[in-house]
């Protein structure tokens, strides 16, 4: 049977864990931690929300480093729990993942509609959205390599240019932090509200543990992720107050959904708007190409199990890529980026990332403890330090920022209510809901079909009846 291959290096994993969460979206969401708290002061929220995830981090290194497979979530939530929720969890982790291509894929073709005006503003998005990610398919189709070497120059050019524009702008813009601290909006529960919102930047830096069979050291993938938090803290905090404090009131109040472009205009006038345009495309590539690299790796492990069809198992014969999963999962994004397109309402998708992700840290830390109990004596290259102490801090902060979410308002720039968070919860309780049926009704028919194949494989074996 045909293996991944074992190619990717420390350099790529920190690449492919910070490229998720460095997306055309976290823009829009890193202005919502702007209006929720001050803007001069994001950086405090943004670092808080890091502090928090690379806490989260190290519960996921230590489960990593016991299960280093393509099907890591799920095996550690199995063992934890049972296969049962294991599987429910897992599939209601990847589809809600993968969702966040919607609110990704309208935010690049709404610049580059804007930018390049060829039909009408839908059908120049739609095609946008279709071309960007049939583009990450082929690439992903081609191999681990090339779409892993493809990654690395997006990622690094990417926080090289945030980091670059950042001082840049902190040079010429006169940004007044005291004045900010003084304002009525920066409390203590406005920063914890922003921390919640926060998290979006980080979204899927988890997400490179399914990556763990076709690394050349299963440890690098623990230590990327720590890495990637790291980068993502510095980078962030730096980018989103320098936007905020490059933007005027007017551009603010418009509740815009491309205010890196007007940035960039402000900023460098028309070269501005092209560079960040540009910027603006491979912020986007680097979140398409890590989200089918991964949860295309999730998928494959989850045919293999017979979780999912057969057919997801299945490998190109020359490329060692799960094309299968592949051309699934870009399908179902295509399908996820025209209902966004359709309604608008890509700031729900932020939202709901945000919320879920606050969900999968909350069980990754509770797998942790139950883990250390049930399987004490099993060998973990790397444990997280002060017992059970940082698992708890974990499960604590983030249900307590999911339940902020689901209790909270979300608004625009201007302070316009668009919707209240319950329907996020609402939703998220919908997947789940229909992750159980399918859990319960279909994948004990693959399980029964899997055991008559193996059993058919048995009775022809040569000598035996």
């Amino acid at each position: 049977m045909a293996e991944l291959k074992k190619v990717i290096k420390l350099r790529t994993v920190i690449s492919a864990s910070t490229g998720m969460a460095i997306a055309t979206s976290c823009y829009v969401a890193g202005l919502q931690v702007a209006t929720i708290l001050v803007g001069e002061l994001a950086w405090i929220s943004i670092l808080v929300a890091g502090f928090f995830c690379l806490l989260s981090a190290l519960c996921f290194s230590e489960l990593t480093a016991l299960y280093p497979t393509a099907a890591g979530i799920k095996l550690f939530i199995h063992h934890a729990f049972s296969e049962k929720t294991s599987i429910v969890i897992g599939m209601f982790y990847v589809l809600l993942g993968i969702s966040m291509v919607g609110a990704e894929s309208y935010l690049i073709s709404s610049v580059l509609s804007s930018v390049f005006s060829i039909i009408n503003p839908f059908y120049d998005k739609l095609l946008w959205t279709v071309v960007f990610i049939l583009f990450i398919m082929a690439i992903n189709f081609r191999g681990v390599f090339l779409s892993g070497l493809m990654q690395d120059i997006m990622t690094y050019a990417m926080v090289a240019f945030m980091v670059g524009v950042s001082v840049y702008a902190f040079a010429t813009i006169d940004i007044n932090f005291s004045l900010a601290a003084k304002s009525a909006k920066f409390t203590l529960e406005n920063v914890m509200q922003a921390a919640a919102v926060g998290v979006f930047l980080y979204v899927g830096f988890e997400w490179v543990a399914p990556l763990a069979e076709e690394t050349t050291d299963y440890k690098t993938i623990g230590k990327g992720m720590l890495w990637a938090v790291g980068l993502l803290s510095v980078t962030y905090s730096m980018f989103i107050v320098a936007m905020y404090s490059g933007l005027t009131t007017a551009q603010l109040e418009s509740g815009t959904p491309i205010p890196h472009i007007l940035f960039g205009k402000n900023l460098f006038g028309a070269a501005g708007l092209a560079t960040f345009a540009v910027m603006s495309i491979l912020a986007s590539l680097t979140s398409f190409n890590t989200g089918i690299l991964n949860t295309s790796r999730f998928a494959y492990a989850m045919g293999r199990d017979n979780v999912l069809p057969r057919a997801f198992s299945r490998l190109h014969p020359l490329y060692a890529t799960p094309w299968v999963a592949i051309l699934f999962l870009g399908t179902f994004a295509i399908a996820i980026s025209l209902a966004t397109l359709l309604t608008d309402m890509y700031f729900f998708v932020i939202i709901m990332a945000a919320a879920l992700e606050c969900f999968i840290y909350v069980v990754a830390a509770l797998c942790v403890i139950r883990l250390r109990k049930k399987k004490p004596d099993m060998e973990r290259s790397f444990k997280v330090p002060f017992g059970i102490v940082i698992p708890v801090v974990v499960i604590v902060v983030f249900g307590l920022l999911m339940l902020g979410i689901f209790t909270d308002v979300t608004r625009d720039y201007s302070g316009r209510e668009l919707f209240s968070n319950y329907w996020v919860a609402v939703v998220m309780a919908i997947f789940l809901v229909c992750m159980y049926a399918y859990t319960s009704l279909v994948v004990p028919v693959y399980k029964k079909r899997a055991a008559e194949r193996a059993q058919t494989r048995v009775k022809r074996r040569p000598g035996k009846a």
